[in-house]
Protein backbone atom coordinates (compact mmCIF):
# COMPACT_ATOMS: atom_id res chain seq x y z
CA UNK A 1 0.00 0.00 0.00
CA UNK A 2 1.22 3.49 -0.76
CA UNK A 3 0.73 6.34 1.64
CA UNK A 4 -2.47 8.34 1.37
CA UNK A 5 -2.13 12.05 0.68
CA UNK A 6 -2.92 12.92 4.30
CA UNK A 7 -0.45 10.31 5.58
CA UNK A 8 2.24 11.64 3.29
CA UNK A 9 1.64 15.22 4.38
CA UNK A 10 1.76 14.21 8.03
CA UNK A 11 5.00 12.34 7.41
CA UNK A 12 6.98 15.42 6.43
CA UNK A 13 10.16 15.75 8.40
CA UNK A 14 12.64 13.07 9.44
CA UNK A 15 12.76 10.23 10.13
CA UNK A 16 9.88 8.90 8.07
CA UNK A 17 8.78 5.79 6.28
CA UNK A 18 8.02 5.30 2.63
CA UNK A 19 7.78 2.47 0.13
CA UNK A 20 10.64 1.47 -2.16
CA UNK A 21 11.72 -1.58 -4.14
CA UNK A 22 14.46 -4.15 -3.80
CA UNK A 23 17.23 -3.41 -6.34
CA UNK A 24 17.63 -7.15 -6.90
CA UNK A 25 14.11 -8.58 -7.24
CA UNK A 26 11.97 -5.46 -7.70
CA UNK A 27 9.54 -6.32 -4.91
CA UNK A 28 7.99 -3.47 -2.92
CA UNK A 29 9.60 -3.16 0.51
CA UNK A 30 9.40 -0.65 3.33
CA UNK A 31 12.09 2.00 3.53
CA UNK A 32 13.21 4.42 6.21
CA UNK A 33 14.29 7.91 5.23
CA UNK A 34 16.69 9.05 7.95
CA UNK A 35 19.34 11.62 8.77
CA UNK A 36 22.97 10.63 9.31
CA UNK A 37 25.96 12.95 9.40
CA UNK A 38 24.04 15.85 7.86
CA UNK A 39 22.83 13.73 4.93
CA UNK A 40 19.55 11.99 4.15
CA UNK A 41 19.71 8.24 3.58
CA UNK A 42 17.24 5.64 2.41
CA UNK A 43 17.61 2.41 4.37
CA UNK A 44 15.69 -0.69 3.33
CA UNK A 45 15.82 -4.42 3.71
CA UNK A 46 14.61 -7.23 1.49
CA UNK A 47 13.87 -10.58 3.19
CA UNK A 48 15.64 -12.38 0.35
CA UNK A 49 18.46 -10.00 -0.68
CA UNK A 50 19.39 -8.23 2.50
CA UNK A 51 19.96 -4.61 3.47
CA UNK A 52 20.53 -1.61 1.22
CA UNK A 53 21.43 1.96 2.11
CA UNK A 54 21.91 4.86 -0.26
CA UNK A 55 22.22 8.65 -0.05
CA UNK A 56 18.85 10.19 -0.93
CA UNK A 57 19.94 13.84 -0.57
CA UNK A 58 23.43 14.81 0.56
CA UNK A 59 22.20 17.80 2.60
CA UNK A 60 19.49 17.39 5.23
CA UNK A 61 18.70 21.13 5.53
CA UNK A 62 18.08 21.44 1.80
CA UNK A 63 15.98 18.26 1.88
CA UNK A 64 13.73 19.70 4.61
CA UNK A 65 13.52 23.07 2.86
CA UNK A 66 12.34 21.40 -0.35
CA UNK A 67 9.74 19.41 1.54
CA UNK A 68 8.02 22.60 2.71
CA UNK A 69 6.83 23.23 -0.84
CA UNK A 70 5.11 19.89 -1.43
CA UNK A 71 1.78 20.11 -3.28
CA UNK A 72 -0.44 17.27 -4.39
CA UNK A 73 -2.11 17.51 -7.76
CA UNK A 74 -5.56 16.58 -8.98
CA UNK A 75 -4.55 13.33 -10.64
CA UNK A 76 -4.77 12.50 -14.31
CA UNK A 77 -7.44 10.67 -16.30
CA UNK A 78 -6.75 9.09 -19.66
CA UNK A 79 -9.92 7.93 -21.45
CA UNK A 80 -7.94 6.64 -24.47
CA UNK A 81 -5.82 4.04 -22.66
CA UNK A 82 -6.32 0.88 -24.72
CA UNK A 83 -5.26 -1.41 -21.87
CA UNK A 84 -7.97 -0.29 -19.44
CA UNK A 85 -11.04 -2.44 -18.96
CA UNK A 86 -14.14 -0.66 -17.70
CA UNK A 87 -14.54 2.99 -16.82
CA UNK A 88 -11.59 3.44 -14.48
CA UNK A 89 -9.37 5.72 -16.53
CA UNK A 90 -7.37 7.17 -13.62
CA UNK A 91 -3.73 6.86 -14.66
CA UNK A 92 -1.90 4.27 -12.58
CA UNK A 93 0.89 1.73 -12.82
CA UNK A 94 1.47 -1.67 -11.25
CA UNK A 95 4.56 -2.43 -9.18
CA UNK A 96 4.95 -5.88 -7.67
CA UNK A 97 1.23 -6.50 -8.11
CA UNK A 98 0.24 -3.30 -6.32
CA UNK A 99 -1.63 -0.45 -7.97
CA UNK A 100 -0.01 2.99 -7.75
CA UNK A 101 -2.29 5.91 -8.69
CA UNK A 102 -0.77 9.07 -10.16
CA UNK A 103 -1.38 12.41 -8.42
CA UNK A 104 0.19 14.87 -10.87
CA UNK A 105 -0.73 15.91 -14.38
CA UNK A 106 1.69 15.65 -17.31
CA UNK A 107 3.75 18.82 -16.91
CA UNK A 108 5.63 17.50 -19.92
CA UNK A 109 5.28 14.22 -21.79
CA UNK A 110 8.01 12.25 -23.52
CA UNK A 111 7.20 10.48 -26.75
CA UNK A 112 9.83 8.06 -28.06
CA UNK A 113 9.87 8.32 -31.84
CA UNK A 114 12.38 5.50 -32.21
CA UNK A 115 14.92 3.44 -30.33
CA UNK A 116 17.36 3.84 -33.21
CA UNK A 117 20.24 6.27 -32.82
CA UNK A 118 23.14 7.68 -34.83
CA UNK A 119 25.43 7.15 -31.83
CA UNK A 120 26.31 4.42 -29.32
CA UNK A 121 26.77 6.19 -25.97
CA UNK A 122 28.13 4.22 -22.98
CA UNK A 123 25.78 6.10 -20.59
CA UNK A 124 22.55 5.73 -22.61
CA UNK A 125 19.65 4.77 -20.31
CA UNK A 126 17.53 3.85 -23.34
CA UNK A 127 20.03 1.22 -24.55
CA UNK A 128 19.63 2.59 -28.07
CA UNK A 129 20.93 0.41 -30.93
CA UNK A 130 21.87 -2.52 -28.67
CA UNK A 131 18.43 -4.00 -28.07
CA UNK A 132 18.41 -6.24 -31.16
CA UNK A 133 15.06 -4.85 -32.29
CA UNK A 134 13.56 -1.61 -33.57
CA UNK A 135 10.60 0.22 -32.09
CA UNK A 136 9.58 3.12 -34.29
CA UNK A 137 5.91 4.15 -34.35
CA UNK A 138 4.47 5.33 -37.64
CA UNK A 139 3.27 8.88 -38.20
CA UNK A 140 -0.30 7.69 -37.70
CA UNK A 141 0.57 5.97 -34.41
CA UNK A 142 2.41 9.06 -33.18
CA UNK A 143 -0.63 11.17 -34.03
CA UNK A 144 -2.82 8.99 -31.83
CA UNK A 145 -0.30 9.27 -29.00
CA UNK A 146 -0.33 13.06 -29.30
CA UNK A 147 -4.14 13.14 -29.35
CA UNK A 148 -4.10 11.07 -26.16
CA UNK A 149 -1.97 13.66 -24.39
CA UNK A 150 -4.34 16.43 -25.47
CA UNK A 151 -7.31 14.37 -24.22
CA UNK A 152 -6.26 13.92 -20.60
CA UNK A 153 -8.36 15.46 -17.86
CA UNK A 154 -8.82 17.51 -15.79
CA UNK A 155 -5.66 19.07 -17.24
CA UNK A 156 -4.65 18.64 -20.86
CA UNK A 157 -0.96 18.13 -21.58
CA UNK A 158 0.50 21.24 -23.22
CA UNK A 159 4.17 20.26 -23.62
CA UNK A 160 5.62 17.30 -25.49
CA UNK A 161 9.25 16.29 -25.89
CA UNK A 162 10.19 13.90 -28.67
CA UNK A 163 12.81 11.46 -27.45
CA UNK A 164 14.35 8.11 -28.30
CA UNK A 165 16.89 6.84 -29.34
CA UNK A 166 17.65 9.85 -31.46
CA UNK A 167 14.26 11.27 -32.49
CA UNK A 168 15.59 13.29 -35.42
CA UNK A 169 16.36 10.07 -37.34
CA UNK A 170 12.64 9.30 -37.63
CA UNK A 171 11.85 9.67 -41.35
CA UNK A 172 8.83 11.92 -40.65
CA UNK A 173 10.23 13.99 -37.83
CA UNK A 174 9.31 17.36 -39.37
CA UNK A 175 5.76 16.19 -40.14
CA UNK A 176 5.38 15.01 -36.55
CA UNK A 177 6.51 18.38 -35.17
CA UNK A 178 3.96 20.12 -37.42
CA UNK A 179 1.22 17.74 -36.29
CA UNK A 180 2.00 18.49 -32.64
CA UNK A 181 1.64 22.20 -33.26
CA UNK A 182 -1.63 21.70 -35.10
CA UNK A 183 -2.87 19.82 -32.04
CA UNK A 184 -2.20 22.99 -30.01
CA UNK A 185 0.81 21.91 -27.96
CA UNK A 186 2.25 25.13 -26.56
CA UNK A 187 5.71 23.56 -26.22
CA UNK A 188 7.16 21.16 -28.78
CA UNK A 189 10.63 19.98 -27.82
CA UNK A 190 13.21 17.48 -28.97
CA UNK A 191 15.86 15.73 -26.87
CA UNK A 192 18.78 15.31 -29.25
CA UNK A 193 22.51 14.78 -29.58
CA UNK A 194 22.40 17.54 -32.21
CA UNK A 195 24.14 15.71 -35.07
CA UNK A 196 21.39 16.23 -37.65
CA UNK A 197 20.84 19.87 -36.68
CA UNK A 198 24.59 20.45 -36.90
CA UNK A 199 25.03 18.80 -40.30
CA UNK A 200 21.83 19.86 -42.04
CA UNK A 201 20.78 23.49 -41.71
CA UNK A 202 17.76 23.00 -43.96
CA UNK A 203 16.53 20.22 -41.68
CA UNK A 204 16.83 22.53 -38.67
CA UNK A 205 15.04 25.31 -40.55
CA UNK A 206 12.22 22.98 -41.61
CA UNK A 207 11.84 21.77 -38.02
CA UNK A 208 11.59 25.33 -36.74
CA UNK A 209 9.10 26.36 -39.39
CA UNK A 210 7.02 23.29 -38.52
CA UNK A 211 6.78 24.55 -34.94
CA UNK A 212 9.78 23.25 -32.96
CA UNK A 213 10.11 25.42 -29.83
CA UNK A 214 12.99 23.94 -27.88
CA UNK A 215 16.11 21.86 -28.48
CA UNK A 216 17.11 19.84 -25.41
CA UNK A 217 20.72 19.43 -26.43
CA UNK A 218 22.82 16.71 -24.84
CA UNK A 219 25.80 18.66 -23.53
CA UNK A 220 28.19 16.89 -21.19
CA UNK A 221 31.01 19.42 -21.02
CA UNK A 222 33.10 22.07 -22.73
CA UNK A 223 36.17 19.97 -23.60
CA UNK A 224 36.56 17.12 -26.02
CA UNK A 225 37.93 14.62 -23.50
CA UNK A 226 34.59 14.54 -21.66
CA UNK A 227 32.74 13.51 -24.83
CA UNK A 228 35.32 10.88 -25.73
CA UNK A 229 34.86 9.25 -22.33
CA UNK A 230 31.05 9.66 -22.09
CA UNK A 231 30.07 9.22 -25.74
CA UNK A 232 32.96 7.34 -27.31
CA UNK A 233 33.63 10.04 -29.91
CA UNK A 234 34.49 13.70 -30.29
CA UNK A 235 31.34 15.85 -30.18
CA UNK A 236 32.43 19.35 -29.20
CA UNK A 237 32.34 20.75 -32.73
CA UNK A 238 28.91 19.23 -33.26
CA UNK A 239 27.57 21.21 -30.30
CA UNK A 240 29.13 24.42 -31.63
CA UNK A 241 27.68 23.77 -35.08
CA UNK A 242 24.15 23.44 -33.63
CA UNK A 243 24.54 26.90 -32.09
CA UNK A 244 25.94 28.28 -35.34
CA UNK A 245 22.98 26.98 -37.35
CA UNK A 246 20.53 28.44 -34.84
CA UNK A 247 22.24 31.80 -35.27
CA UNK A 248 21.90 31.37 -39.02
CA UNK A 249 18.14 31.25 -38.49
CA UNK A 250 18.37 34.57 -36.68
CA UNK A 251 20.41 36.01 -39.52
CA UNK A 252 17.58 35.08 -41.89
CA UNK A 253 15.10 36.97 -39.74
CA UNK A 254 13.60 33.82 -38.23
CA UNK A 255 13.34 32.85 -34.60
CA UNK A 256 15.63 30.16 -33.32
CA UNK A 257 14.39 27.29 -31.21
CA UNK A 258 15.40 27.87 -27.59
CA UNK A 259 18.35 25.68 -26.65
CA UNK A 260 18.50 24.04 -23.23
CA UNK A 261 21.82 22.37 -22.46
CA UNK A 262 21.33 18.95 -20.84
CA UNK A 263 24.46 17.59 -19.14
CA UNK A 264 24.32 14.06 -17.76
CA UNK A 265 26.42 14.51 -14.64
CA UNK A 266 28.73 11.64 -13.74
CA UNK A 267 30.84 12.05 -10.62
CA UNK A 268 34.50 12.08 -11.54
CA UNK A 269 33.76 12.50 -15.24
CA UNK A 270 32.30 15.96 -15.75
CA UNK A 271 31.15 17.34 -12.39
CA UNK A 272 34.23 19.61 -12.40
CA UNK A 273 32.85 21.38 -15.50
CA UNK A 274 29.43 22.34 -14.08
CA UNK A 275 30.52 25.95 -13.66
CA UNK A 276 32.10 26.10 -17.12
CA UNK A 277 28.87 24.82 -18.67
CA UNK A 278 26.86 27.58 -16.97
CA UNK A 279 29.37 30.22 -18.09
CA UNK A 280 29.21 28.83 -21.63
CA UNK A 281 25.42 29.17 -21.52
CA UNK A 282 25.67 32.83 -20.52
CA UNK A 283 28.28 33.47 -23.23
CA UNK A 284 25.81 32.12 -25.78
CA UNK A 285 22.58 33.46 -24.29
CA UNK A 286 21.39 34.70 -27.68
CA UNK A 287 20.29 31.12 -28.39
CA UNK A 288 20.68 29.26 -25.07
CA UNK A 289 17.88 29.69 -22.53
CA UNK A 290 18.84 27.33 -19.74
CA UNK A 291 20.83 24.40 -18.40
CA UNK A 292 19.13 21.30 -17.02
CA UNK A 293 21.64 19.12 -15.17
CA UNK A 294 20.68 15.46 -14.83
CA UNK A 295 22.74 13.38 -12.38
CA UNK A 296 23.22 9.90 -13.78
CA UNK A 297 20.93 7.18 -12.47
CA UNK A 298 22.44 3.80 -11.59
CA UNK A 299 20.99 0.60 -12.95
CA UNK A 300 22.12 -2.99 -12.78
CA UNK A 301 24.05 -4.86 -10.09
CA UNK A 302 26.45 -2.53 -8.28
CA UNK A 303 28.59 -2.86 -5.17
CA UNK A 304 27.96 -0.49 -2.25
CA UNK A 305 31.40 1.00 -2.80
CA UNK A 306 30.70 1.76 -6.46
CA UNK A 307 27.37 3.31 -5.55
CA UNK A 308 28.85 5.49 -2.81
CA UNK A 309 31.65 6.73 -5.05
CA UNK A 310 29.40 7.52 -8.00
CA UNK A 311 26.25 8.96 -6.44
CA UNK A 312 25.72 12.66 -7.25
CA UNK A 313 22.65 14.27 -5.71
CA UNK A 314 20.90 17.59 -6.20
CA UNK A 315 22.58 19.20 -3.16
CA UNK A 316 25.91 18.19 -4.72
CA UNK A 317 24.87 20.20 -7.78
CA UNK A 318 24.08 23.22 -5.60
CA UNK A 319 27.51 22.96 -3.97
CA UNK A 320 29.26 22.61 -7.33
CA UNK A 321 27.53 25.68 -8.78
CA UNK A 322 28.57 27.77 -5.78
CA UNK A 323 32.17 26.54 -5.76
CA UNK A 324 32.69 26.70 -9.52
CA UNK A 325 30.89 29.97 -10.30
CA UNK A 326 30.00 31.85 -7.13
CA UNK A 327 26.74 32.81 -8.88
CA UNK A 328 24.32 31.22 -6.40
CA UNK A 329 24.27 30.10 -2.79
CA UNK A 330 22.31 27.27 -1.22
CA UNK A 331 19.48 29.68 -0.33
CA UNK A 332 18.94 30.62 -3.98
CA UNK A 333 17.48 27.23 -5.01
CA UNK A 334 13.91 26.00 -4.80
CA UNK A 335 12.11 22.75 -5.69
CA UNK A 336 9.81 22.52 -8.69
CA UNK A 337 6.44 22.77 -6.83
CA UNK A 338 7.31 26.23 -5.47
CA UNK A 339 5.52 27.58 -8.56
CA UNK A 340 2.36 25.52 -7.99
CA UNK A 341 0.49 28.43 -6.27
CA UNK A 342 1.00 30.58 -9.39
CA UNK A 343 -0.72 27.98 -11.56
CA UNK A 344 -3.45 27.44 -8.97
CA UNK A 345 -4.14 31.17 -8.82
CA UNK A 346 -4.18 31.43 -12.61
CA UNK A 347 -6.63 28.52 -12.80
CA UNK A 348 -9.02 30.27 -10.42
CA UNK A 349 -8.80 33.68 -12.07
CA UNK A 350 -9.12 32.37 -15.63
CA UNK A 351 -11.74 29.75 -14.80
CA UNK A 352 -9.70 27.03 -16.51
CA UNK A 353 -7.48 24.43 -14.88
CA UNK A 354 -3.90 25.14 -15.87
CA UNK A 355 -0.91 22.81 -15.85
CA UNK A 356 0.33 22.80 -12.28
CA UNK A 357 3.81 21.64 -11.31
CA UNK A 358 2.99 19.38 -8.37
CA UNK A 359 6.08 17.30 -8.95
CA UNK A 360 7.52 15.70 -5.81
CA UNK A 361 9.70 18.31 -4.04
CA UNK A 362 12.76 16.05 -4.10
CA UNK A 363 12.70 15.40 -7.85
CA UNK A 364 14.14 18.68 -9.06
CA UNK A 365 15.51 22.08 -8.12
CA UNK A 366 16.00 25.33 -10.00
CA UNK A 367 16.99 28.95 -9.82
CA UNK A 368 16.91 31.84 -12.27
CA UNK A 369 20.11 33.81 -12.76
CA UNK A 370 20.02 37.33 -14.17
CA UNK A 371 23.11 38.81 -15.81
CA UNK A 372 23.20 42.57 -16.29
CA UNK A 373 25.19 44.56 -18.83
CA UNK A 374 28.15 44.87 -16.45
CA UNK A 375 28.43 41.10 -16.24
CA UNK A 376 27.11 40.85 -12.69
CA UNK A 377 25.08 37.70 -12.04
CA UNK A 378 22.26 37.95 -9.51
CA UNK A 379 19.96 35.04 -8.57
CA UNK A 380 16.24 35.76 -8.72
CA UNK A 381 15.64 34.98 -5.01
CA UNK A 382 18.00 37.78 -3.96
CA UNK A 383 15.34 40.36 -4.76
CA UNK A 384 12.18 38.26 -4.43
CA UNK A 385 10.98 36.69 -1.18
CA UNK A 386 10.06 33.48 -2.99
CA UNK A 387 8.70 31.57 -0.02
CA UNK A 388 6.69 34.48 1.35
CA UNK A 389 5.19 35.22 -2.05
CA UNK A 390 4.39 31.54 -2.70
CA UNK A 391 2.70 31.03 0.67
CA UNK A 392 0.52 34.15 0.48
CA UNK A 393 -0.41 33.52 -3.15
CA UNK A 394 -1.65 30.06 -2.19
CA UNK A 395 -3.89 31.61 0.48
CA UNK A 396 -5.08 34.21 -2.02
CA UNK A 397 -5.99 31.47 -4.50
CA UNK A 398 -8.22 29.81 -1.90
CA UNK A 399 -9.97 33.10 -1.16
CA UNK A 400 -10.47 33.83 -4.85
CA UNK A 401 -11.90 30.36 -5.39
CA UNK A 402 -14.65 31.10 -2.84
CA UNK A 403 -15.35 34.59 -4.21
CA UNK A 404 -18.10 35.57 -6.65
CA UNK A 405 -16.01 38.00 -8.67
CA UNK A 406 -12.78 36.05 -8.97
CA UNK A 407 -10.98 38.29 -11.46
CA UNK A 408 -10.95 41.15 -8.97
CA UNK A 409 -8.34 39.18 -7.07
CA UNK A 410 -5.86 39.87 -9.85
CA UNK A 411 -5.45 43.33 -8.31
CA UNK A 412 -4.55 41.76 -4.99
CA UNK A 413 -1.80 39.86 -6.79
CA UNK A 414 -0.15 43.16 -7.71
CA UNK A 415 -0.13 44.16 -4.05
CA UNK A 416 1.59 40.89 -3.19
CA UNK A 417 4.25 41.56 -5.79
CA UNK A 418 4.91 45.01 -4.36
CA UNK A 419 5.19 43.45 -0.91
CA UNK A 420 7.62 40.66 -1.76
CA UNK A 421 9.76 42.20 -4.51
CA UNK A 422 12.62 44.46 -3.40
CA UNK A 423 13.48 46.69 -6.35
CA UNK A 424 16.50 48.10 -4.53
CA UNK A 425 18.20 44.70 -4.74
CA UNK A 426 17.49 44.17 -8.42
CA UNK A 427 20.44 44.20 -10.82
CA UNK A 428 20.69 47.03 -13.30
CA UNK A 429 18.40 46.55 -16.26
CA UNK A 430 15.65 44.83 -14.28
CA UNK A 431 12.70 46.65 -12.76
CA UNK A 432 9.68 45.71 -10.71
CA UNK A 433 7.54 46.56 -13.74
CA UNK A 434 9.30 43.89 -15.83
CA UNK A 435 8.81 41.33 -13.08
CA UNK A 436 5.10 42.12 -12.86
CA UNK A 437 4.89 41.75 -16.65
CA UNK A 438 6.31 38.26 -16.33
CA UNK A 439 3.75 37.22 -13.72
CA UNK A 440 0.89 38.70 -15.73
CA UNK A 441 2.12 36.76 -18.75
CA UNK A 442 1.67 33.52 -16.84
CA UNK A 443 -1.95 34.52 -16.21
CA UNK A 444 -2.79 35.35 -19.80
CA UNK A 445 -2.00 34.18 -23.31
CA UNK A 446 -1.88 37.81 -24.47
CA UNK A 447 1.65 38.53 -23.25
CA UNK A 448 3.72 35.62 -24.53
CA UNK A 449 6.10 37.89 -26.42
CA UNK A 450 6.70 39.98 -23.31
CA UNK A 451 7.38 36.85 -21.28
CA UNK A 452 9.80 35.57 -23.89
CA UNK A 453 11.63 38.89 -23.87
CA UNK A 454 11.94 38.78 -20.10
CA UNK A 455 13.16 35.19 -20.01
CA UNK A 456 15.59 35.90 -22.83
CA UNK A 457 17.72 37.98 -20.48
CA UNK A 458 17.79 35.34 -17.79
CA UNK A 459 19.21 31.84 -17.49
CA UNK A 460 17.26 29.01 -15.91
CA UNK A 461 19.61 26.63 -14.09
CA UNK A 462 17.92 23.44 -12.96
CA UNK A 463 18.60 19.90 -11.89
CA UNK A 464 16.40 16.83 -12.28
CA UNK A 465 17.52 13.64 -10.55
CA UNK A 466 15.69 10.64 -11.96
CA UNK A 467 15.44 7.57 -9.75
CA UNK A 468 17.07 4.19 -9.93
CA UNK A 469 16.36 1.02 -7.98
CA UNK A 470 18.63 2.01 -5.10
CA UNK A 471 16.95 5.32 -4.18
CA UNK A 472 13.47 4.45 -5.50
CA UNK A 473 10.65 6.20 -3.62
CA UNK A 474 7.14 5.26 -4.71
CA UNK A 475 5.83 8.56 -3.34
CA UNK A 476 8.04 10.28 -5.92
CA UNK A 477 6.59 8.07 -8.66
CA UNK A 478 3.03 9.02 -7.69
CA UNK A 479 3.88 12.72 -7.94
CA UNK A 480 5.94 12.50 -11.13
CA UNK A 481 5.20 15.28 -13.62
CA UNK A 482 7.29 13.87 -16.49
CA UNK A 483 5.40 11.10 -18.25
CA UNK A 484 5.73 8.85 -21.27
CA UNK A 485 2.94 8.11 -23.70
CA UNK A 486 3.10 4.68 -25.36
CA UNK A 487 1.76 3.23 -28.64
CA UNK A 488 -1.09 1.55 -26.75
CA UNK A 489 -1.92 5.03 -25.41
CA UNK A 490 -0.88 4.45 -21.81
CA UNK A 491 0.67 7.22 -19.72
CA UNK A 492 3.57 6.10 -17.52
CA UNK A 493 5.76 8.17 -15.16
CA UNK A 494 9.37 8.63 -16.24
CA UNK A 495 11.06 6.76 -13.40
CA UNK A 496 8.74 3.77 -13.72
CA UNK A 497 9.38 3.69 -17.47
CA UNK A 498 13.18 3.70 -17.21
CA UNK A 499 13.89 2.08 -13.82
CA UNK A 500 12.17 0.12 -11.08
CA UNK A 501 9.49 -1.89 -12.91
CA UNK A 502 11.07 -0.54 -16.13
CA UNK A 503 8.06 -0.42 -18.39
CA UNK A 504 10.35 0.49 -21.30
CA UNK A 505 11.31 -3.15 -21.81
CA UNK A 506 7.69 -4.27 -21.85
CA UNK A 507 6.60 -1.53 -24.26
CA UNK A 508 9.50 -1.94 -26.67
CA UNK A 509 9.09 -5.71 -26.71
CA UNK A 510 5.38 -5.35 -27.48
CA UNK A 511 5.70 -2.82 -30.28
CA UNK A 512 9.04 -3.66 -31.86
CA UNK A 513 10.23 -5.95 -34.62
CA UNK A 514 13.53 -7.84 -34.84
CA UNK A 515 16.39 -5.76 -36.20
CA UNK A 516 16.96 -8.10 -39.15
CA UNK A 517 13.30 -7.90 -40.13
CA UNK A 518 13.33 -4.11 -39.85
CA UNK A 519 16.40 -3.90 -42.07
CA UNK A 520 14.74 -6.09 -44.67
CA UNK A 521 11.62 -3.86 -44.69
CA UNK A 522 13.62 -0.62 -44.69
CA UNK A 523 16.67 -1.38 -46.80
CA UNK A 524 17.36 2.21 -47.84
CA UNK A 525 16.86 3.56 -44.34
CA UNK A 526 18.92 0.74 -42.84
CA UNK A 527 21.80 1.75 -45.09
CA UNK A 528 21.55 5.31 -43.79
CA UNK A 529 21.53 4.03 -40.21
CA UNK A 530 24.67 1.97 -40.68
CA UNK A 531 26.40 4.87 -42.37
CA UNK A 532 25.41 7.20 -39.54
CA UNK A 533 26.96 4.92 -36.94
CA UNK A 534 30.36 5.14 -38.62
CA UNK A 535 32.25 7.76 -36.63
CA UNK A 536 33.67 10.44 -38.97
CA UNK A 537 37.45 10.64 -39.01
CA UNK A 538 37.45 14.07 -37.38
CA UNK A 539 35.30 12.74 -34.54
CA UNK A 540 37.32 9.62 -33.81
CA UNK A 541 38.92 9.64 -30.36
CA UNK A 542 42.70 9.87 -30.39
CA UNK A 543 42.84 6.96 -27.98
CA UNK A 544 40.42 4.35 -26.75
CA UNK A 545 37.81 5.78 -24.38
CA UNK A 546 38.83 5.38 -20.76
CA UNK A 547 36.70 3.21 -18.51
Amino acid sequence: MTLTTSEYSAARGLPKKTKSICPECGKIIEADVVERDGKVYMDKSCPEHGKFSDVYWSDVELYLKAERFAHDGVGIHNPRDRTIEGDDDLVHIMIDGQRIDMLSCSAIANLDLTNRCNMNCPICFANANDAGYVMEPTFEEVHEMLVTLRSTSPIKCTAVQFAGGEPTVHPRFVDIVRDAKELKFAQVQVATNGIKFAKDYEFLKASKLAGLNTIYLSFDGVTEDVYVRARGRKMWQVKLDVLANCRKLLDEGLKSPSIVLVPTVVKGLNDHQIGDIIKFAFDNSDVIRGVNFQPVAFTGRMTHEELSEGRFTLPDLITAVKEETGFADRDDWYPVPVVAPISNFASVILGETKVTFTTHPHCGIATYLFKNEKGDVVPFPRFVDVEGFSNELEKLAHKADDATFKKLYALKLLKLLNKYVDESKMPEGLTKKKFITMIKSVMSDKSKEQLAEFSWKMMLISGMHFQDSYNYDIERVRRCGVHYVTPDLRIIPFCAYNSGPEYRKEVEAKFSIPLAEWKERNKELAHEVEAALVIPTDQMPEEAPKE
